[in-house]
């Protein structure tokens, strides 16, 4: 199958499930247009983002053939959600004025989507993307990752919501008066109408979301109250459309149109295992059902890949193709995307520190701030950022006195810094930071030695970048914050261009960026190779494993069932192996449905540390008929299936791309059964189990060590 281009699909707005008395419809047209011609930048980020992800994919499928032979394990990504709620005035629980477990639930959806175990799913199944309310706010402090912003006051917002085609706010006016760092946090507005529908009747509009790389003043999802509930598609879908997918009809008008079918890669829905199909839409009405017999744009029968894909506008939604998650992980590579997958706001380790903000520094500013260069984004060690161009950005940004932006390091330690550019010009750059806090950057400060002349990417790979290693000397300060400053400029081969030769240069067209650092004074003298956490049947089971245990002196163990608050409910003594020891711990007292884990690791001077959060879900009823007997596993993977009436049991065992490796068909009686698929062959790494019992499916994941 085979596709046309379409690179600049920008604003993206989409539909909820289909009502018996309502007819979404979609007010992309309007936005995108608008987008297209207002905003140069707009519709130049669109096609080097395109650029970008095109050239990860074919990274990625080159790389899959050989990803079980050398033992690949998949990224999981965690973004941090926070959920704006734009009501009018009612009181929490009308209808425009959604509960926080309504919310609670809406995300739990989500996730259950993107990680194949909803009922019913088909499909990749899991996607190796979830999604968490925020538990640390703009200032660090704890938050529940809800935001309600009282509109009454706006007449024109009260009666017709936000604009789209026809009538409302514009969507900067929202987005304007709550709007949360869009590097650390992913926004979602939950708006009461858009263009005067709320999807209680007749036709509306769900919801619009934005392609990662959309600037920060765009990006995030609005949607309305109504549609944002446990089960709605409206949701995930426009996560998808945030993760750069497109309908599987991009191209097409109406159902009398194909898409053009060149080059599947670049056509359509930039997607080559979604069959092109046209947009199921006659005199302006979609229909929602999906549509069987032979699709006119191939000549062969529609496929569930199209017709149940949850970018569609059908009705019957379970699933995204191996493609799209391919995409959805390449769009993941991009900084405004990259960058929440390593916020603090979601993070159980914030220093505790007391967030100063670092001395003043000789100011900079841009003489005439430029769309064309950019400091797009900056990564240290384990933390990633992204912004906008330097006209977007105003020439400087100042993020020492955002405590979501502080970079933790440990003194004495070497660490990469890398940067990336827009790269539609030559640009330069150089880094430094400020280890004796006095406000100035002298030559010894300097992390990364200015490169001038990075080459224009020319559009085929749109983001280059730099990177240099730097090691904190041991005359740095600790336990307060430093300032880093990165500055940025086109390359001296333009007129006017600044030569970046110290930390306190003006550039003329592109813009200087701060960032908060705190050093710790020591690391802790334990090495924690992994934390983790598997259920068996009731009992949740916390293993983490060390690499060497100087002085350690015990390791806490804490649980918590909001991701906030959280009690210790073991303390076990450290080993003292240099070479490091094993440790496990059963929960069998929890009472939630899920549940977090943290560990404490603390040195005998009272020093500690903690690790990542381990979430845990109970499973449904549904899902404990499927036991795998172990996971991890090492050479025969075992799963026990347990049915209650006589059954038609499909099991599926695939890859993380989708390829499936095991099949096989049971019909049996009541009772249980141990299916044991051929695993001997396949090397380490994450595989999916899918298996349909009488129609209904569960999904899980297993690991192969």
């Amino acid at each position: 199958m085979i596709k046309r281009p379409f690179y600049l699909l920008t604003v993206l707005t989409c539909f909820a499930t289909q009502l018996s008395f309502a007819q979404p419809i979609c007010g992309f047209d309007v936005s995108h247009q608008k987008q297209m011609s207002t905003d140069p930048e707009y519709r130049k980020r669109v096609i080097e983002n395109e650029a970008r992800i095109q050239t990860i994919i074919k990274e990625q499928e080159s790389l899959k053939s050989g990803a079980r032979v050398s033992g690949t394990l998949a990224t999981l990504y965690t973004i941090p959600v926070v959920v704006h709620v734009m009501h009018t005035g009612g009181a929490i629980g009308t209808t425009y004025n959604p509960t926080d477990a309504q919310i609670t639930g809406a995300i739990d959806y989500l996730n259950d989507v993107y990680d194949g175990t909803y009922a019913g799913t088909s499909g990749v199944g899991d996607i190796q993307i979830q999604f968490a309310l925020a538990t640390r706010d703009t200032l660090c402090n704890a938050t529940t990752g809800i935001e309600r912003i009282n509109m009454s006051g706006n007449a024109t917002y009260v009666s017709s919501g936000v604009f789209v085609n026809t009538s409302g706010v514009s969507e900067t006016v929202v987005k304007n008066t709550s709007r949360w760092n869009p590097s650390s946090y992913y926004n979602i507005w939950v708006v009461n109408k858009i263009d005067g529908a709320d999807g209680t009747s007749g036709q509306f509009i769900a919801g619009f979301a934005y392609l990662a790389g959309a600037s920060p003043t765009l990006d995030g999802t609005i949607m309305l109250a109504t549609q944002f509930v446990s089960g709605q598609k409206t949701l995930p879908h426009e996560i998808g459309h945030a993760l750069s997918l497109y309908h599987p009809f991009e191209g097409s008008p109406d159902v009398t149109v194909c898409p053009a079918n060149t080059d599947c890669s670049s056509d359509g829905d930039k997607v080559c295992d979604t069959d092109p199909i046209s947009f199921n839409k006659t005199g302006g009405v979609v229909n929602f059902t999906p549509r069987s017999g032979t699709n006119t744009c191939t000549g062969t029968a529609y496929t569930a890949s199209t017709e149940n894909n949850y970018m569609n506008y059908t009705n019957v939604y379970n699933q995204f193709t191996s493609g799209q998650k391919t995409r959805m992980l390449a769009a993941m590579t991009i900084p405004s995307r990259g960058s929440l997958s390593t916020s603090w706001g979601l993070s159980g380790t914030y220093p505790t520190v007391s967030f100063t903000t670092p001395a003043s520094a000789c100011s900079v500013t841009s003489t005439s701030a430029n769309g064309g260069v950019g400091l797009v984004g900056i990564s240290i060690d384990t933390r990633s950022f992204s912004s906008g161009t330097s006209s977007q950005d105003g020439g400087y940004v100042d993020k020492t006195g955002n405590c979501t932006s502080l970079i933790y390091l440990d003194a004495g330690g070497t660490y990469t810094f890398s940067a990336s550019v827009l790269g539609a010009f030559n640009e330069q750059v150089g880094a430094w930071l400020d280890y004796n806090n006095d406000g100035a950057f002298s030559a010894s400060e300097q992390i990364l030695t200015t490169v001038d002349d990075i080459a224009s990417a020319g559009g085929t790979y749109p983001y280059p970048s730099v990177s240099q290693s730097f090691t904190i000397p041991v005359s740095a300060q600790t336990g307060t914050i430093l300032r880093l400053r990165v500055i940025e400029e086109a390359s001296t081969m333009y007129v006017n261009a600044v030569s970046v030769n110290s930390g306190c240069v003006h550039p003329f067209y592109g813009q200087a960026e701060d960032f908060p650092v705190y050093i710790a004074a020591s690391t802790l003298p334990v090495m924690v190779n992994y934390f983790k956490g598997d259920m068996f049947g009731n009992v949740v089971r916390l293993s983490w494993k060390t690499s060497s245990e100087n002085n350690t002196e015990i390791f806490d163990l804490e649980r918590s069932y909001n991701g906030t608050d959280y009690t210790s409910i073991s303390k076990t003594t450290a080993s003292g192996n240099i070479i490091g020891s094993t440790y496990t711990y059963d929960d069998n007292t929890h009472t939630g449905t899920v549940m977090y884990y943290r560990l404490k690791q603390v040195d005998k001077n009272g020093t500690y540390k903690y690790s990542d959060v381990v979430t845990i879900k109970k499973e449904t009823p549904l899902e404990r008929t499927v036991i795998i007997r172990n996971n991890p596993f090492r050479e025969n993977l075992s799963i026990g299936i347990t049915t209650s009436e006589p059954s038609k049991v499909l099991v599926n065992m695939t890859d993380v791309t989708g390829k499936l490796i095991y099949t096989k068909t049971i019909n049996t009686p009541v009772g249980s059964m141990i299916v044991e698929p051929e695993t001997s062959n396949l090397g380490a790494g994450i595989y999916m189990i899918q298996v349909n019992i009488n129609g209904k499916i569960v999904t899980k994941k297993v690991i192969k060590q």
